[in-house]
């Protein structure tokens, strides 16, 4: 793909509405298959509302939006170092219980290096310390998710796996973190866009071929419109 074909690609992206990236990351969801539609559309909703709740409640009561400051007050170790692989996964970012965050370094300044080459406005929109915090404030979440676990709705929603004579087994859906962790960092940082954008952007400096498929199909969520695109994108 060529630099005018990756420019496209990001712009394309960046038209894409929050309730299509909640579609694409369910794809990923294991327990997937056992939620309906109608129930998965309601789940993704209240993801986002809770995402976007929790970082009016933390720029409240903590009287700053700063990610970093945010991490300082609550203990949380912020680590970056080069990269990590995950077996063939590369990782962008990593939370360990129950107070450090690591970011990894090259797959960022592999994006902003990419990025340099575009127009002023891509540019602008992916500034190294913008990604940097973007990610944190995803990791951010996560670390509120432990210290919220029985009240967050990310934590709280869940489906019953299994009923055999009276015993019940229910399991969290773990999607609901990553779509709450987007929709909050986005409130938290003031992003335009959806930070799921990031996977893609990320990943292109590895796997060019691999985040080109990540793009059609995350635009075969959107509108029919949206897949004409994909198809017409050669």
């Amino acid at each position: 793909m060529g630099q005018n074909r990756f420019e496209k690609m990001i712009h394309k992206l960046l038209t894409l509405d929050d309730e299509t990236w909640g579609n694409y990351a369910f794809t990923r969801e294991l327990l997937n298959k056992r939620i309906s539609a109608g129930k998965r559309e309601v789940m993704i909703y209240r993801a986002m509302e809770c995402g976007r709740e929790y970082a009016k409640r933390i720029i409240r009561e903590y009287g700053t939006r700063d990610v970093r400051a945010i991490a300082r007050i609550l203990n949380v170790e912020v680590v970056y170092q080069k990269t990590s692989m995950a077996g063939k996964r590369i990782l962008f970012a990593c939370y360990t219980p129950p107070d450090k965050i690591e970011i990894m370094t090259e797959p960022v300044s592999q994006a902003v290096q990419l990025i340099s080459k575009a127009d002023s406005n891509l540019v602008e929109l992916f500034l190294q310390d913008g990604i940097m915090d973007t990610i944190l404030g995803h990791e951010v979440f996560h670390r509120l998710e432990e210290e919220y676990g029985r009240e967050i709705y990310t934590r709280t929603e869940k489906i019953l796996l299994w009923n055999f004579m009276g015993f019940k087994n229910y399991s969290t859906i773990r999607v609901l973190g990553e779509i709450g962790a987007m929709a909050f960092t986005k409130e938290l940082n003031g992003l335009s866009y959806s930070p799921f954008l990031l996977d893609i952007l990320l990943y292109y400096g590895y796997d060019t071929s691999g985040a080109e498929k990540m793009y059609r199909e995350v635009l075969g969520m959107s509108s029919g419109r949206c897949r004409e695109t994909v198809e017409n994108f050669k």
